[in-house]
């Protein structure tokens, strides 16, 4: 359903039906990791310019491992990783292979 690097790759599915039958299948809930079982590969300090999905392609090699930074961050909002600038944010080690650091 989703591809392998996606933040939801291998999560359960369930179903549900409605009160007026209909069968709705959603994704469990996704618990996020502590920031501690992420490796930390370094770390970067934002500029006026950046964007969290480019900071994602320029370490992790996948514009989608934002949420990697996100969750390393312990970030629940992940845009305001980049709200302000000359924040100092953790880089971890990608999590899915074929990732370059």
């Amino acid at each position: 359903m989703f591809e392998p690097t996606s933040r939801y790759a291998g999560l359960a599915t369930r179903t549900i039906t409605t009160p007026e039958g209909r069968l709705v299948t959603y994704v469990a809930r996704r618990t996020v990791p502590p920031a501690a079982a992420y490796v930390v590969a370094g770390g970067v300090t934002t500029s006026d310019s950046d964007r969290l999905d480019n900071i994602a392609h320029r370490y992790l090699g996948d514009p989608l491992g934002l949420y990697q930074v996100a969750d390393a961050n312990e970030a629940m909002h992940p845009m305001e990783l980049t709200a302000e600038p000359g924040r100092r944010l953790v880089i971890p080690l990608p999590r899915h292979p074929g990732a370059t650091s």
